[in-house]
């Protein structure tokens, strides 16, 4: 009597779309985004990844930390989200664009008070803080340090209005919305 030997199988299926881990999401998008990402790649997940990178960037391609240009001599720092900078009552960040914010302390905080909560917030035992985010507190405390030891880092404000009680008319062209119920023009 022959016996049938199991051949050693092969994953079968549908070949992998990404060379890298991936699994199914479910989502609901509106139309126009839809039409939009057909614009990009027929296939909707591909289409959703190349938008992503072509906004963030690649993964690792901008650090946690990053200089937004303003004159030739002048940068404004920017943050990728990071929960433990919420914790601080009197420093807000504003997106700016997805992925990237601007820091903005309240009115008389000085860059010192800032030096050392991140000192502080690096210091803390575990305290929930993610490996991910420790690595952008540290590279801010960086970013601020250096400059403040060389007297070359300053505050300046930004322009920030809070959101219009309801019944005040609005104003003529929608605001881009902002953490912390403020808009920025």
């Amino acid at each position: 009597m022959r016996t049938k030997t199991k051949r050693a199988s092969s994953k079968g299926g549908r070949p992998a779309k990404f060379a890298e881990p991936s699994r199914p999401v479910t989502m609901t998008l509106p139309d126009r985004i839809l039409s939009r990402l057909a614009e990009i790649d027929g296939d909707r997940a591909k289409a959703v990844v190349r938008a992503v990178d072509a906004v963030l960037g690649p993964p690792g391609a901008a650090g946690p930390v990053g200089e937004l240009p303003v004159s030739p001599d002048e940068s404004l720092l920017t943050v990728v989200r990071c929960p433990p900078l919420d914790s601080l009552p009197w420093l807000s960040t504003v997106e700016i664009a997805p992925g990237r914010r601007l820091l903005s302390l309240h009115d008389g905080i000085p860059v010192e008070k800032l030096e050392v909560a991140l000192q502080d917030l690096l210091d803390s035992p575990g305290g929930g803080v993610s490996d991910a985010d420790r690595r952008t507190l540290r590279t801010l405390l960086e970013h601020i340090r250096t400059p403040r030891r060389n007297q070359a880092v300053r505050a300046a404000q930004i322009l920030v209005i809070q959101d219009r009680p309801r019944g005040l008319p609005s104003p003529r062209a929608p605001r881009k919305r902002l953490t912390g119920g403020s808009h920025l023009f």
